[in-house]
């Protein structure tokens, strides 16, 4: 049931690039960052609320909570956008995808999960599809000097997001994934403020159609809220190697999708790149982390 749940939590980041692509033809790349989160989290609370969930936190867990914040909001979303204006796309998913792997290695690195033979081979197996599908994509992938600063930038996003999810897992065991996620998206947010204040002056508010609100209200509710909450409860109840290797799922779905719904082609090495990921996946789902 939970592998369900976390190929849905796939699902739904991969077509969410296509709603912040569209979305971003009316926002401020930093401005919508801002919103989107800060509504997550409130919807997050209304949850909560509805639930009759208790707000309170222990004093010793509110500094950790607001690093988690300042991790996997703050920083991740700053260094993404950033290494983005610098890179490719291609460059920024491929980077991105690689945070599984950043993941498993700080786990063996501080001895809280070991990395077997068969978690080895799965992540390799999954990071190889990732590359075999980027690689493949029309504007394929070259590292050049031009955007080694760009792509320095997405890889400190891709440790960030791995740290994210690696350092929820001690306050998972005495909170809720849909507390802990509303907490560090508000202190996330809050903490991006500073950054972003400046494109939420400038923002032209009223020239924002109708359908990129919906495309923000995506983002925000289903791919913020409902999507995070999910990856926490993978975390809590499977462990950290075996949810996050989910991950590699992502640029797969969004070629999925851009052939369904784009009438984009889906070429035989994007096909091989997908068996690849979901041998992958399938390897380290069937193994035992110790």
């Amino acid at each position: 049931m939970m592998s369900l749940r976390l190929i849905l939590v796939s699902i739904i980041w991969g077509v969410n690039f296509a709603f912040v692509k569209f979305a971003l033809s009316d926002f401020l790349p930093l401005s919508f960052t801002v919103v989107r989160f800060s509504l997550g989290a409130l919807f997050l609370m209304g949850v909560m609320l509805v639930t009759r969930e208790p707000f309170g936190i222990a004093r010793k867990d509110r500094a950790p909570l607001i690093r988690l914040g300042l991790i996997g909001i703050t920083l991740y979303n700053i260094f993404f956008m950033e290494g983005l204006k610098y890179t490719t796309a291609s460059h920024s998913a491929l980077l991105i995808s690689l945070s599984p792997l950043f993941a498993a290695l700080i786990q063996a690195a501080s001895g809280k999960e070991r990395i077997t033979g068969a978690v080895g081979m799965g992540l390799l197996l999954s990071s190889i599809g990732v590359f075999l599908i980027i690689r493949s994509h029309a504007n394929g992938l070259d590292f050049s000097s031009g955007g080694l600063f760009g792509d320095v930038l997405t890889l400190c996003a891709s440790v960030f997001w791995a740290l994210y999810t690696l350092k929820a897992k001690p306050l998972l065991e005495a909170y809720s994934p849909v507390k802990v996620t509303a907490y560090t998206m508000a202190t996330g947010s809050l903490l991006l403020l500073p950054v972003g204040m400046y494109e939420l002056i400038h923002q032209t508010w009223s020239t924002i159609s109708a359908p990129t609100w919906a495309a923000l209200g995506f983002a925000a509710f289903i791919s913020g809220g409902l999507a995070f909450s999910l990856w926490y409860q993978g975390v809590k109840r499977i462990g950290v190697t075996r949810t996050i290797v989910y991950h590699y799922l992502v640029p797969f779905v969004a070629v999925v999708f851009a052939a369904i719904f784009l009438d984009e082609h889906i070429s035989s090495v994007q096909v091989l790149g997908g068996l690849s990921i979901l041998t992958g996946v399938s390897l380290v789902q069937r193994s035992r982390t110790v």
